[in-house]
């Protein structure tokens, strides 16, 4: 179920010029708990003032609230995608709240290059849908300062009672989303740092898998 660059690009492109529909698709992924999930993601990262962080795969820039409170207006935020519509839209929220502190990337996630590495790397719903997510996670990992953290919220097929409506769920996004529920996301991040945490939620059908990077 491995989607073109250009199949995605033309999904999150919709998604891009209607960003208060993105914003509904997700309170439905999230079953209300979007916020909750968004912050404990960013938690994880264990940001300070100042910091720089990048958000891979930023979609409309939801993430941003929290990283703008967590590295305060002294830090600096990495807007990276590769739907040039998301970004627009991204730019405009950020426009809207007056953070200046956001620099926006277009770009392939699977050949990522920053000038300088950063104190953080949060991803919410993108590295499921970007179609080499092996080696954006080694980008990801690689642009990490040592001992700093990547945070990836994501979501997979549910467990238990739920998973009765697996064939329904995989149907509905795999064309809202371009979502692939075959990669395994946490184990792929665990074989880059091996002292990955990873905690589920909502039956397991939504998780945050998070760690430092280690010496290289």
């Amino acid at each position: 179920m491995k989607y073109s660059l250009e199949h995605v690009s033309k999904t999150y492109r919709t998604w891009g010029r209607r960003p208060f529909l993105y914003k509904i698709a997700c309170v439905i992924t999230f079953l209300g708990r979007e916020n909750e999930l968004r912050r404990s993601a960013v938690k994880a990262l264990e940001l300070e003032k100042g910091d720089t962080v990048l958000d891979l795969a930023c979609g409309t820039g939801l993430n941003h609230e929290f990283l703008e409170d967590a590295v305060g207006s002294s830090g600096k935020i990495i807007a990276f995608d590769y739907s040039n519509e998301m970004l627009q839209a991204a730019k405009r929220q950020a426009e809207k709240n007056g953070w200046n502190n956001i620099t926006f990337i277009q770009g392939d996630a699977a050949r990522l290059s920053l000038d300088a590495k950063v104190d953080g790397v949060l991803s919410t719903l993108g590295i499921s849908a970007i179609p080499q997510h092996e080696e954006a996670l080694i980008k990801a990992v690689a642009a990490l300062k040592e001992n700093k953290r990547i945070s990836i919220l994501d979501a997979r097929l549910p467990s238990g009672f739920w998973s009765i409506f697996n064939p329904l769920i995989a149907f509905i996004y795999k064309h809202w989303a371009s979502w692939d529920y075959t990669k395994n996301i946490p184990d792929d991040l665990k074989r880059l740092i091996p002292g990955v945490q990873t905690n589920f939620f909502n039956s397991g059908s939504i998780y945050i898998s998070f760690g430092p990077s280690v010496e290289r």
